[in-house]
């Protein structure tokens, strides 16, 4: 499990086309681990990929590489597989920058039994590094891998069960439709995926969208914090973009972070000043945190409930902590540190208007302290200081996609 949220996004670039400044593009932008461009055995030079680890070290990142002989799709022979993983963890696995690797895109039923034993594979030899995958969004999950033959819950559990691997991917970009209208598929991706990870014990990181085409808007800065806070509300440990760069021929691909001529775009400092923010004011304290349930205020979206205070549900000890809410278009989840210490996250869900919300904490909190910097700074939000009863706390002002989040001291 990762001490961190990871922020990282799909690298298309040519490996031979890598210059070192781009390491330093993808740190300004916010990103914590970046996938590199892929490698060739046998083509690419291994000292030109050892020398780009060292910069890494020196810069404090580490990498997830990808390894064209480690891409599981079309692997048949495993005995051939386990060489080829050792000859390249030998090699590059061992060096500090390496965190792992990113192996496979968007399983079908045929190819499913190679990601099963070519991931329990890598975790025999590398047993600490990260494992990553892109299974696709719960439609095309159920559609291309499922069938119909278990729930996605079941799979979870036998993948986890067989390979060891503790993260699960998927993709969604409903969240970009063009009219809006894709909020409730955009959150029932995270509350499904999320749930069956959470019962399993696994991490889950979403593919998320930075780049507009076919019937996704142009992404803004709004559109980028609503992604990233949304995501981590629910309980996601990554985020990953599709896709930061654009490319001369490219379909309808465009307005990504760096244009196809490797021009810084607007929309690499509107991602840039909604990534580095998160990172900056939570991205490890949600490393820790473990997700207990995300309710509805106003509206509710996916399948999560709508917001009961001390609700009759297995997170009704936690809920009781509130006893009342408000806001158009909201959402609140309830997080627990290691030490059990409660943490509350308010969001607006609305992607295009600013609401309010307003908490009303009941006599359970003695303290609820709004947190910054990862927790080096906490703003009192009430304090109970002698008096009985609820205590209405002053009303959170939030953007498109605003997150706020409050640590909790209960009443002794």
């Amino acid at each position: 499990m990762a001490n961190q949220v990871q922020m990282t996004f799909w690298n298309y670039n040519s490996f031979k086309d890598y210059k070192p400044h781009m390491l330093r593009d993808w740190i300004e932008l916010g990103i914590t681990l970046p996938i590199l461009p892929m490698f060739v055995m046998g083509r690419d030079s291994n000292e030109d990929l050892i020398a780009i680890l060292d910069d890494a070290q020196s810069l404090g990142v580490q990498v997830l590489l990808q390894i064209n002989t480690m891409f599981v799709d079309c692997i048949k022979d495993f005995d051939a597989y386990r060489v080829e993983v050792e000859k390249v963890h030998s090699t590059f696995g061992k060096h500090p920058a390496v965190y792992g690797y990113y192996v496979g895109e968007e399983p079908n039923i045929n190819s499913q039994t190679a990601y099963f034993e070519c991931t329990k594979i890598i975790k025999e030899i590398a047993p600490s590094a990260a494992i990553y995958t892109n299974f696709g969004s719960i439609e095309r999950t159920e559609r291309m891998m499922l069938q119909g033959k278990q729930s996605l819950d079941e799979w979870v559990g036998k993948f986890k069960d067989y390979s060891g691997n503790d993260i699960i991917g998927y993709g969604c970009y409903s969240g970009l439709f063009r009219d809006n209208t894709g909020s409730f598929e955009h959150f029932y991706n995270l509350n499904t995926f999320v749930e069956a990870a959470k019962k399993h014990g696994v991490d889950v990181w979403a593919t998320m969208l930075s780049s507009a085409h076919d019937y996704y808007r142009v992404p803004t800065e709004d559109d980028y914090r609503w992604q990233i806070n949304t995501c981590v509300a629910c309980g996601c440990k990554g985020i990953v973009w599709f896709r930061l760069y654009d490319k001369l021929v490219a379909g309808d691909y465009r307005a990504s972070p760096i244009d196809e001529f490797g021009v810084k775009t607007q929309h690499f400092y509107d991602m840039a000043r909604a990534q580095k923010k998160f990172n900056i004011h939570y991205g490890k304290l949600f490393g820790r945190l473990t997700h207990i349930s995300t309710h509805g205020v106003g509206v509710s979206y996916g399948g999560y409930p709508y917001f009961v205070p001390a609700g009759p549900d297995e997170a009704g000890a936690v809920t009781e902590l509130i006893s009342h809410a408000d806001c158009r278009a909201g959402l609140i989840s309830f997080f627990k540190d290691e030490d059990g210490t409660d943490y509350i996250a308010v969001l607006n869900t609305d992607t295009v208007n600013s609401y309010h919300m307003t908490l009303t904490y009941s006599a359970k909190v003695e303290r609820a302290d709004m947190v910054y910097y990862d927790e080096k700074q906490l703003n009192c939000h009430v304090d109970r200081k002698g008096q009985v009863g609820d205590l209405r706390g002053q009303s959170f002002c939030l953007a498109p996609g605003q997150m706020e989040v409050i640590k909790v001291t209960r009443t002794k």
